[in-house]
């Protein structure tokens, strides 16, 4: 069964290679968090580019995370965003942790300006006493997957989910989980759905339709010819192999008279 573990600056230095082969196959690390420092700049983790670097080198799938705090939403995605850059393709999405009480506007403001600028949502991740009334005040935040911490005595087992599983695509069951390779205690959660809605989607090209395309052929004269058209119908009918996105170049076989 697929595992998922957390971990930021507050943990220990983990031994990813070794956690892998002991059963972990997905990892989330704190990155940034809304916090503003000394400095007045929000804050990074340090931890998290060498953790990163380390699980991926394992075969760990992995992904970034974001403590939010109540400053501009907008603003903390922005600084999450810049620490992180643009995850690749089957990487896990980025996730937006929610753990200090924040609305469904604030949710949702983040949310969207994540998706604004990756194309996708991210991760919400949060228990089962907060994220429900987030989702249910916000369309977008509903849309993302959710993380859904809840331990019940908090044993390091998993118990079954107050109500089912209400859409939650992963349940952090523990915080107290003990695996080979990673440090002291640890949150450990396990997918209730196939991992793939919480992985970055792969990109397809945009295509642009072309304004007009030129035309090259030989006749049946056996004399070239070319042509500007706008449409694509009477080359596509008259040339339906020919490569026609953009300036083509083709010589169809002239038909022979009865």
């Amino acid at each position: 069964m697929p595992l998922l573990i957390d971990r930021s600056n507050n943990n220990g230095a983990d031994d990813y290679a070794v956690a892998h082969k002991a059963g972990v196959t997905h990892g989330s690390f704190k990155a940034t968090d809304g916090v503003v420092m000394a400095d007045g700049k929000m804050f990074v983790d340090a931890t998290y580019t060498d953790r990163m670097a380390r699980a991926q080198k394992s075969g760990i799938i992995c992904g970034a995370y974001h403590f939010a705090q109540h400053g501009d939403p907008v603003a903390e995605a922005d600084h999450f965003l810049s620490v992180i850059g643009t995850p690749s393709a089957g990487h896990l999405r980025p996730c937006l942790d929610l753990e200090e009480g924040q609305s469904a506007a604030w949710a949702d403001a983040f949310v969207r300006h994540i998706q604004a600028k990756l194309g996708y949502l991210p991760i919400l991740y949060g228990s089962t006493s907060q994220i429900p009334a987030v989702r249910a005040g916000s369309t977008a935040a509903r849309a993302c997957p959710w993380w859904r911490a809840e331990y019940g005595p908090n044993d390091g087992t998993r118990h079954p989910l107050q109500g089912g599983d209400q859409g939650a695509s992963v349940h952090q069951y523990t915080s107290v989980a003990h695996i080979t390779g990673i440090e002291g205690d640890t949150d450990a959660s396990v997918f209730l759905a196939s991992p793939v809605a919480m992985l970055v989607p792969a990109t397809r090209p945009k295509w642009r339709r072309p304004d007009g395309v030129t035309v090259h052929w030989v006749g049946g004269d056996g004399k070239p010819r070319s042509g500007d058209f706008r449409g694509l119908g009477w080359f596509q009918f008259r040339h339906p192999r020919a490569w026609w996105r953009g300036t083509v170049t083709s010589k169809p076989t002239a038909k022979k008279k009865p």
